[in-house]
Order: C-alpha cells, then sequence, then structure tokens
C-alpha cells in the first residue's frame, strides 16, 4: 500500500465520524434501527381526544352559567337597582388637552359613573357642549345626571 491510499483511507474515516458525530447531534438516524414513532403519534392523539372532551365539557358549563344568569338577572333586576342607588360610584375625571368625548365618555363608563358611554357622547357632542370641555380634574359621582357631568365638564351654568 502506497501513503496516498492510506491517506485517503484515513481521510474516508474521519469524514464518516463526523458525518455520524453530525446525525447524532440533530438526532438523524442513519444506519440505526427506527424509534418507535407510532407510539407517540397514539400518545398525542390521546392528549387531543382528552383536551377535545374538556373543552366541550367548559362550553357545557358556561353555557349552564349563562342560562342560570339570564334566569336570575330577569328575576332580580329590581333589587339590583336598589343596590346600585344606595351605593353612589365616585371618580375623579382627569381632562387633559385633546382628550374626545369618546375618550371622556369611555372614562366614566368604566369608572361606573355611567352605564352607557354612547349616550354620553352623543350628549357632549352637541352644540350646546361641543367643543368646550374644560381641562381640569373633575370629581364625579354615579348619583349625577348625564346634564349634570356635562355641564361641570364643559364649565357651563347649572
Amino acid at each position: 500500500m502506497n501513503k496516498s491510499s492510506i491517506r485517503s483511507f484515513g481521510l474516508a474515516i474521519f469524514l464518516v465520524g463526523a458525518i455520524l458525530a453530525l446525525a447524532s447531534r440533530f438526532d438523524v438516524n442513519i444506519g440505526q434501527p427506527e424509534k418507535d414513532s407510532s407510539h407517540k403519534v397514539e400518545e398525542l392523539q390521546n392528549k387531543l381526544n382528552q383536551a377535545n372532551q374538556e373543552i366541550a365539557a367548559l362550553k357545557k358549563t358556561v353555557k349552564q352559567v349563562h342560562t342560570t344568569e339570564e334566569t336570575t338577572t330577569d328575576s332580580s333586576e329590581p333589587s339590583v337597582k336598589e343596590d346600585n342607588n344606595a351605593v353612589d360610584t365616585t371618580m375623579i375625571l382627569q381632562i387633559y388637552s385633546g382628550i374626545t368625548p369618546y375618550i371622556v365618555a369611555q372614562k366614566l363608563e368604566d369608572g361606573g359613573i355611567i352605564s352607557n358611554s354612547v349616550e354620553m357622547e352623543l350628549l357632549l357632542a352637541n352644540a350646546k357642549y361641543a367643543r368646550s370641555l374644560q381641562i381640569g380634574s373633575y370629581e364625579v359621582n354615579s348619583s349625577m345626571s348625564l346634564e349634570e357631568i356635562a355641564k361641570l365638564i364643559t364649565g357651563k351654568k347649572q
């Protein structure tokens, strides 16, 4: 054997070792028996079926709770209103430069002062109050009417 064939053989052994090392690093099965992937597929399929059953049960529970709440709110609606009138919600409303009637109405609704932000937005867009929001901090509460709140934050006389 001459030197060149020994070198070629050595280089071939080195390349085969490098390929096998890379294959094991990247989890490629070269010349190795295949792993049992059908078992993994069955396991994942079972987990999927379980999750679907749980979702169906949760949807059913939500539907039952929703129908129960509807019947409860229909029968006890007057007492809820009495409770809301008994406890006034108060908040500090910050009016800053460039604020829109929509944002003011949303803040009031989020604070529990008013129940419908669209009504307040339409009132503030009215020609009587349009473009007259006054910058500042205002203490408002849920016992105030929409008209009272509008007059307060626009500086109009009451």
